[in-house]
């Protein structure tokens, strides 16, 4: 049992530590480079374009916010009434 929790501690380190590092050095480069990735960003993409078609697109964004409120609204309120072990089929 002791070899186990030694493993899973040396696996945490082994993951985390080196995630730690990529994160903090990438955020020390977006830092630095803001003001260039925003220019880069900015030359790839057509504002004009992008906003017409977000105009378009805003009723299909609204309808799939509202349905993901409604569920879980549904779920909250089932959970609420102690009824979920007769909403799940078995």
């Amino acid at each position: 049992m002791r070899k186990v929790q030694m493993y899973a501690v040396i696996w945490t380190m082994v993951l985390a530590v080196p995630f730690t590092v990529v994160a903090l050095v990438g955020t020390a480069y977006i830092t630095n480079h803001l003001g260039d990735i925003a220019t880069a960003v900015s030359s790839l993409v057509n504002w004009r374009g992008l906003a017409v078609e977000g105009s378009a697109r805003w009723p299909e964004v609204a309808g799939m916010i509202i349905g993901q409120l409604l569920i879980l609204s549904i779920l909250l309120i089932a959970r609420r009434n102690g009824r979920t072990e007769e909403l799940v089929p078995r």
